[in-house]
């Protein structure tokens, strides 16, 4: 298994974030971090716009299998790593992937869903880079679920009432962390890029 991060030395050289007084500022110009809900788009826009800018694009969970697989010697798709070893193991590679990411520049990065629920992992998001919520109604996200498959949080009970009351309480989060906000409800992929582009043109206010 390779890993995005596992890049040959003067690869790892060129993709290092620069040693400046500023350093923190460096980190947020040259990294993009998506957020949102499950199923809202994150990986495949984090992937467009990292075609666009000429980024690295990284999806965590995707990352954490590796770790697994690199601490293990044994493959594990990131639901079974949840379902077999217990969320405080995933939760444990999550952060540590973090960490580590923190030592790059240059990357467009697809965290879970979950990722920003725990507190050290939003600090971590937030120094990463600037942080783009990608916001998607309930119903449209319920259809997108049904069409890729249901996340865990929601094998006992997948009703409409149920994905809210959960979506109610990250949208909070995400809102709160959110440098740029873009609504994909009702817009296809392309068009969720380019108003990703758009917005990150436009200095933080």
């Amino acid at each position: 298994m390779r890993s995005i991060l596992g890049w040959t030395p003067r690869e790892m050289d060129a993709h290092r974030t620069p040693s400046c007084a500023h350093e923190e500022d460096w980190i947020r110009l040259l990294n993009i971090v998506f957020v949102g809900f499950a199923s809202c788009g994150k990986s495949a826009t984090a992937y467009r716009v990292s075609q666009e800018l000429g980024l690295k694009f990284v999806d965590l969970d995707k990352e954490i299998e590796v770790r697994y697989f690199l601490d293990h010697a044994r493959e594990r798709h990131y639901r079974e790593i949840i379902l077999e070893e217990g969320s405080d193991l995933f939760f444990e590679l999550e952060n540590r992937v973090l960490r580590e990411l923190t030592r790059f520049q240059d990357l467009s990065i697809a965290p879970g869903g979950g990722a920003p629920m725990r507190p050290e992992n939003r600090e971590l998001l937030a120094k990463l880079g600037r942080v783009v919520y990608l916001r998607c109604a309930p119903d449209a996200l319920l259809g997108r679920m049904e069409a890729k498959g249901l996340p865990l949080f929601l094998r006992d009970d997948s009703s409409l009432e149920r994905l809210t009351e959960i979506w109610i309480q990250r949208h909070a989060i995400y809102e709160a962390m959110a440098d740029v906000t873009v609504d994909n409800s009702s817009i296809g992929l392309e068009e969720t890029v380019s108003a990703v582009l758009a917005a990150l043109k436009r200095p933080k206010e």
